[in-house]
């Protein structure tokens, strides 16, 4: 049970060191294509932020441990709303673009119902995977292509802000900052993602069965906070440089690659078994802190303080009722 523990804590300190280099090269890429900061958010650091579910998603299933995988991308869903983006409204107060954000809000409240219903009979087939992965690459590819056609120059200073303080410059690390020097950070940190995945899945998977819980809860736990990590960097980045509508892209963004293309990805290695409670408790809780989010961004317009804390209290009370039904002690 040591040396499970150490493990799952090891493969998550390399995974979350990745995930932060990724993300700023990914950010930095951006910038070099003056891409705009809502396509940043949206597409471009979703992807790269949502790299660590995907790999341990994948590398679960290849684990032949589908719970776990499944559970870590509806998990990390509910996390990237309640605690997340709770965290980044309670720094800064987020102000909404009502027309901007519709389009993403839509596609991740949609994307929540149909995975849904394709799992009513508790499985999911590798065709209905292939589905997922195939919508999630279509909706990126549109995404990053209408929003391009209209890219502005002056946008990409905010993605210039924001690598900045993801990765603040050093004389002895300004290589990095040149183009070659992105494409390399770019792999090598794809690389430390792909193993602290293989180092957490290997830990979790072992931890569960040394305490006797079903492998989902760890996903939907521990799991599935550590592999949000890299949005809470970005939540937190944004925040601080005045650009907090790009940490509500980025959450958006990263729940609608969770809900396609992760658990899309791991059903096409092996069909997917849920229990009833993950149907019944686990996947309305989703759907819950989605139709929050978007009632807080259609109608109110902004995420203040106020509204920040309601969610991480949210998400403090989902945790506590997970652990509940799970027959855990929730302290």
């Amino acid at each position: 049970m040591l040396a499970d523990s150490l493990l799952l804590v090891a493969g998550l300190v390399i995974l979350v060191r990745g995930g932060d280099l990724f993300v700023s090269a990914a950010v930095r890429t951006a910038g070099f294509l003056r891409v705009p900061h809502i396509v940043i958010g949206s597409t471009l650091v979703s992807l790269a932020t949502t790299t660590p579910e995907l790999s341990v998603s994948v590398m679960a299933g290849a684990s032949n441990a589908p719970g776990l995988a499944v559970g870590n991308a509806v998990g990390s869903c509910i996390c990237n709303i309640g605690l997340i983006l709770g965290l980044g409204a309670v720094i800064r107060s987020i102000e909404i673009n009502r027309r901007t954000i519709l389009v993403p809000l839509a596609a991740m409240v949609a994307s929540g119902v149909v995975l849904f219903l394709l799992t009513l009979d508790l499985s999911l087939s590798r065709r209905q995977g292939a589905c997922l992965v195939a919508a999630g690459v279509g909706y990126f590819g549109w995404d990053l292509w209408r929003h391009i056609r209209h890219a502005r120059r002056s946008e990409s200073a905010q993605a210039v802000a924001l690598e900045a303080n993801l990765a603040p410059p050093a004389a002895r690390w300004a290589w990095f900052a040149t183009r070659t020097g992105t494409a390399v950070q770019f792999v090598a940190s794809a690389l430390l993602v792909v193993l602290g995945s293989r180092l957490l899945v290997g830990g979790a998977i072992g931890l569960a069965a040394a305490i006797g819980i079903p492998p989902i809860v760890v996903g939907l736990t521990v799991v599935a906070a550590g592999t949000s990590l890299p949005e809470l960097v970005t939540a937190i980045t944004s925040a601080r440089q005045a650009v907090s509508e790009l940490s509500v892209g980025n959450v958006i963004g990263a729940n609608i690659a969770n809900l396609t293309l992760v658990v899309g990805a791991a059903a096409c290695l092996q069909d997917i078994r849920l229990d009833r409670s993950m149907q019944l408790f686990n996947f309305p809780a989703a759907l819950v802190f989605m139709l929050a989010l978007a009632v807080l961004a259609l109608w109110r317009r902004r995420i203040g303080r106020g509204s920040g804390a309601a969610l991480i209290a949210g998400y403090a009370i989902y945790v506590a009722a997970l652990l509940a039904v799970s027959g855990l002690p929730a302290g």
